[in-house]
């Protein structure tokens, strides 16, 4: 076969058999390595502000990741405090709600089903009159609702034991939670306090072509991350005040409490605005409480409209995407991944773009083609 022919094609599938290499090293090495990877983020954060505390305070590069790394963690815990603190507030008050909703319920259920509605127990009488001269059908629909009450009962008791098996692997999983938080820290504290030494060891390492590559890839992947933080933030701070407006209009308490907890909900996988107002809606609808109920209802659509209104051009502007791109990513994620696919699939986008705007897939297939290396050219 012709040489021409042959070799781009064995440079092809070495290129495929690397790739796959290399995603499945990934996937071995990286349950290892993660927390020095994180430590290694926190540390590229920090630097900046060290430089900064160093050339305009003189004080020693420790002092300068210690002072920074403290200012970080006194952030995070801040912020969780304040989490905490307001999920806490919810808690107390839905403790006082929740008894005083399912009197109503029952209220309700009572007095619309068993209490002066003509119709309706004539209703019932006539559904007994019928079963009593149809006994098998009456045995029929009695197996039924038995069946239904069990797979009923059954789920219900499935359910509160995987809360309180989630509760106890959770409690069970905090001393390893800080653990890695231990390593996290202390990986960010030598890595940043070695980072000139360290950068310059990667600089007569890697060569320069590589180096300028990497550099690339990393601006555009360290640009999309503050962009896409920034786009969520925005998402949960126009969420949030749509909620408080929104339940200001209908009369709600404690307004500006439920927006914060609604908008911090709205950042976790698989619940969103909608594990908040959907089941609030129903049961104000379900105690009589129309008005209101129809009221949240109405407010869950419009969030969910301006969502998905300004999502993907907010994300698209702020991360360097080209809107369509966004929707398409957002829309493949989703389709992929569920809910988490629609950080996921911006995110592998933005790795994309950021490969191809470093010509790397231009240099594979140089590679493929002729067999040239960009140190070859």
């Amino acid at each position: 076969m012709n040489r021409e022919v042959v070799w781009p094609i064995a440079r092809g599938l070495l290129v495929i058999a690397v790739a796959i290499v290399g995603y499945y090293f990934l996937l071995f090495a990286v349950p290892l390595v993660y927390p020095f990877f994180i430590g290694w983020m926190i540390a590229m954060l920090a630097e900046p502000i060290v430089r900064w505390l160093e050339l305009r305070f003189r004080v020693p590069r420790w002092a300068g990741v210690t002072i920074t790394l403290l200012l970080l963690i006194a952030i995070l815990l801040t912020l969780l405090i304040l989490l905490v603190s307001e999920i806490v507030v919810v808690l107390i008050r839905l403790s006082d709600w929740i008894p005083a909703w399912i009197n109503d319920i029952n209220t309700y259920i009572l007095s619309t089903f068993f209490n002066g509605h003509s119709e309706l127990s004539q209703l019932i009488d006539n559904i007994q009159n019928y079963l009593e001269k149809n006994p098998q059908q009456r045995s029929e629909i009695v197996n039924s609702i038995q069946n239904n009450i069990g797979i009923v009962a059954n789920k219900g008791t499935q359910l509160i034991t995987d809360i309180i098996s989630g509760i106890g692997t959770f409690l069970g999983n905090l001393p390893y939670f800080a653990t890695v938080l231990v390593f996290c820290v202390l990986a960010a504290f030598f890595i940043a306090f070695d980072w000139p030494r360290l950068k310059r060891s990667l600089q007569n390492l890697i060569p320069h072509h590589v180096q300028h590559t990497g550099s690339l890839i990393i601006v555009d992947l360290k640009r999309a991350l503050f962009g896409f933080m920034r786009a969520q933030l925005t998402l949960i701070s126009i969420t949030g005040f749509i909620v408080w407006i929104g339940l200001m209009i209908i009369g709600i308490r404690y307004a500006l409490t439920i927006a914060i907890v609604t908008a911090i909900v709205d950042l976790l996988p698989y619940l969103g605005v909608g594990s908040v107002l959907i089941p609030w809606s129903l049961v104000l609808l379900l105690t009589g409480d129309i008005e209101v109920g129809i009221g949240l209802a109405i407010l869950y659509l419009i969030i969910i409209l301006v969502r998905q209104t300004i999502e993907p051009k907010l994300v698209a502007s702020n991360i360097g995407l080209n809107p369509l791109f966004t929707l398409f990513a957002l829309f493949v994620g989703l389709k992929l991944m569920g809910v988490i696919g629609l950080i996921a699939g911006p995110t592998l986008a933005v790795i994309l773009i950021a490969l191809y705007r470093a010509h790397v897939f231009r240099d594979l297939w140089n590679y493929i083609r002729n067999g040239r290396t960009p140190l070859q050219k």
